[in-house]
């Protein structure tokens, strides 16, 4: 490894910035997102860009290709140099035949840079159509088909055909993913790129982006998740607050960060041998939520007249049960169906088979306004932050909108908006504030907060940490232990960080294609595994420190 980084480091830069300044206009002020950053990308190369949220690691990648919003976005000063060119100052004509093919980028909410109205295939050969004009129909579609393949989409050559919303939100990140690979560009901007992807699944996108990086691209890396970093970058850069603090080269900034800031970082990283929160306790009273054999299936249509031919078993005869107080941890890659199960629990996607049971009540058979009731008591954090909340309604309305509904408050209530943002860690003034105006991470905890407003007796937490930074992961893991242990709240807790699970289920189970291949407590699952599949999900996990774990 020393000896490739000494080779990058003496080639001429591909990307410079330098003293580049980004503000943003609010309602009444102006605030400053990057403040006089500078940094080199060098051929080859992989720069980690680190930092919570809204540090302004994002706006810094962003503004590469200059796609923050203008307005509010203002760049104050600064240059940006890529081939000769300062990207702040090209004509948008000559940035649009960059972007793409020589500059790309992974965005963080995949739902955000996929066109609904357009099938995956056409999005992707859209790109093709602009920077390989000469190539053929069938050409185009033989290379879309191949690197949805790469990237891990079964049935690549049916699956084009579909729609983003018949992805799951692994699966339309991996579109993403491809879109901005394909073109073998010379510099990869990835924002958060894997948040979305189960471990195994992220170890063959680090492939891919391996093989790329040897062929002389470089990759601008933005991401919360350390052992990422540790894995993929040769150097780090750390922000905060809108600065550059610390920078290095990857091996020795993990081994002694000169900055108080990075040791926190790195000190908040959940790790495989962390003990639980808590020792396993004994639940005695009655199942909260049971489900006996559940099946959810999807039908899978062709021909012309759109006949069943199949069915894609999302959810196959799946039995389980979670007491109050309880956590139920739920793993697994991404089609599994571990999101399906959960969605399939509040009457999001409706039951083909089996018993679900809520209190006692089954829960089979019920339509619209019959979940009403249950939804009061039960609430689901979602993986996009993003898609799941309404960008023209102000933070107030979408934390009072539920309670209001429901008579726990009588009228728009500022003060019950405020109490639900300090829960989470946020302050009552952004309750003034619409979606759009805050981070991934900082949505992500709104979601949260809105769940927790209607005080409910469980919370299916579907990928519900895996848009934050570590420290600001830590307190939100803490809150929801905290939480359970003040009201007797239980939780399905659908993760792909293996960690994340060790430290707060009580109970796991390990899904694979659809139906429950092991379970039993996180320490006996992650220490002892017995199913062949549970180990290599456990073999990818990345591992800050481990040399073996570098690539």
């Amino acid at each position: 490894m020393g000896s490739i980084m000494e080779s990058v480091m003496t080639q001429e830069p591909l990307l410079t910035v330098k003293n580049l300044s980004v503000s943003f206009q609010t309602d009444d002020r102006f605030v400053r997102a990057v403040d006089d950053v500078s940094f080199e990308v060098r051929p080859g190369e992989v720069l980690g860009l680190v930092g919570e949220s809204g540090s302004g690691k994002t706006v810094t990648g962003m503004s590469i290709l200059r796609l923050n919003p203008r307005p509010p976005a203002t760049y104050e000063g600064g240059e940006i140099w890529f081939e000769g060119q300062d990207l702040l100052k090209v004509k948008p004509e000559d940035l649009r035949k960059i972007r793409g093919s020589k500059i790309s980028a992974i965005f963080q909410e995949p739902m955000t840079a996929l066109s609904p109205l357009k099938t995956v295939g056409d999005q992707l050969r859209e790109l093709l159509d602009i920077h390989r004009s000469d190539w053929t129909r069938k050409e185009k579609d033989s290379f879309v088909v191949e690197w949805l393949a790469k990237v891990g989409i079964p049935e690549p050559d049916a699956r084009r055909h579909q729609y983003p919303f018949q992805f799951s939100g692994g699966m339309r990140q991996r579109v993403t993913i491809a879109m901005a690979l394909m073109l073998e560009p010379r510099l990869v901007i990835a924002d958060e790129p894997t948040t979305a992807l189960d471990v195994t699944l992220q170890a063959q996108v680090f492939d891919l982006m391996m093989k790329m990086k040897s062929a002389k691209t470089s990759l601008i890396f933005i991401t919360h998740d350390m052992g990422v970093v540790w894995e993929l970058c040769d150097r780090v850069l750390v922000m905060k607050d809108a600065k550059l603090v610390e920078e290095g080269e990857a091996v020795s900034l993990f081994a002694s960060p000169s900055e108080a800031y990075t040791r926190k970082l790195l000190n908040a990283v959940p790790s495989l041998q962390d003990p639980p929160v808590r020792e396993l306790p004994e639940f005695e009273n009655a199942p909260l939520v049971e489900t006996r054999g559940l099946c959810t299936w999807f039908p899978v249509k062709g021909g012309v007249l759109s006949r069943t031919r199949g069915h894609v078993k999302a959810v196959d005869a799946v039995t389980m049960r979670i007491r109050s107080g309880e956590t139920l941890g739920v793993v697994g890659e991404s089609g599994s169906g571990k999101s399906t199960l959960g969605r399939t629990l509040i009457g999001l996607e409706a039951a083909t088979g089996g018993e679900m049971f809520f209190q006692g009540k089954s829960l089979n058979g019920l339509r619209g306004k019959a979940w009403q009731p249950v939804r009061r008591n039960m609430q689901m954090i979602f993986q996009d932050p993003y898609s799941s909340l309404n960008g023209r309604l102000k933070i107030l309305d979408l934390l009072t909108e539920a309670p209001k509904l429901h008579g726990l408050i009588d009228k728009k209530d500022p003060d019950y908006a405020a109490n639900c943002l300090e829960e989470v860690g946020l302050t009552p003034e952004m309750m003034y504030r619409y979606p759009h105006e805050f981070s991934g991470g900082q949505r992500q905890r709104i979601c949260i907060a809105r769940a927790l407003a209607l005080r409910p007796k469980l919370i299916i937490c579907d990928e519900a940490v895996s848009a934050l930074d570590v420290t600001i992961q830590a307190q939100i893991l803490d809150l929801l232990v905290e939480l359970r242990e003040r009201h007797g709240l239980a939780y399905l807790f659908i993760s792909h960080d293996l960690s994340v699970v060790k430290r707060l289920c009580d109970h796991v189970l390990v899904m694979r294609r659809g139906q429950v291949v092991e379970e039993g407590s996180p320490a006996r699952v992650i220490e002892q595994p017995e199913h062949d599949y549970t180990r290599k999900l456990l073999a990818a996990v990345p591992v800050p420190g481990d040399m073996s774990k570098r690539r």
